[in-house]
């Protein structure tokens, strides 16, 4: 018995080849454009929301200035009475309260619902590392991590720097890592806080 070979029989090994080829062009292509979109949208996010971290750095910074400001105008025989508000601003001696914010950074945030919390320090960069606090009332971003909260990606620096005698730079940094690149990313805001209550 003799079988006649068929020339129509299957696809050859070139054809195969080219076929799989075109198969993974068509496939992996808009994966990859699909994949990038989706990393360039988690960064574009992230950067986004640090920027808001280091702007609410530089209003909690202003907002201290003027709680203290403020307290000038209290009776001098009120328990929160301050005589020299802008001297205990800008003192960055042993003795000052915001010493921190002048050597080397600190982290400000919310005690309560209308005080701000004194200075954290930040020498390590773990003690300003933020944590987001779902249940908290006025600030959902904060230094602490007692309760109910989630690790970030951020970490906010506040710096203080004297210029002059009436105005003091403020730097909120804001920095993270994204996804898997190794360069640390950085967002800076800044403003200027001036002795408004000053005699010209």
């Amino acid at each position: 018995m003799m079988f006649e070979r068929s020339e129509s029989a299957g696809f050859s090994l070139i054809e195969m080849l080219v076929s799989v080829s075109v198969l993974l062009l068509v496939i992996v292509g808009p994966m990859t454009v699909t994949s990038r979109a989706a990393k360039s949208s988690a960064f574009a996010s992230e950067q986004v929301q640090a920027f808001f971290l280091a702007q609410g750095g530089l209003e909690l910074s202003q907002k201290m200035r003027d709680d203290l400001l403020l307290r000038n105008f209290l009776p001098t025989a009120h328990a929160n009475y301050v005589a020299n508000p802008w001297y205990q601003f800008t003192d960055n001696s042993n003795s000052g309260v915001y010493r921190l914010c002048y050597n080397g950074g600190c982290g400000l945030e919310w005690a309560s619902d209308t005080a701000i919390g004194s200075p954290i320090n930040c020498t390590t960069i773990t003690n300003c590392k933020l944590n987001f606090n779902p249940t908290a009332a006025r600030s959902k971003y904060t230094y602490s991590t007692t309760g109910t909260y989630e690790a970030t990606p951020f970490t906010r620096r506040i710096t203080f720097t004297r210029v002059g005698t009436n105005a003091v730079e403020v730097i909120s940094s804001v920095t993270w890592r994204t996804g898997s690149i190794i360069a640390e990313q950085r967002v800076d805001a800044q403003t200027y806080l001036y002795n408004i209550y000053a005699t010209p």
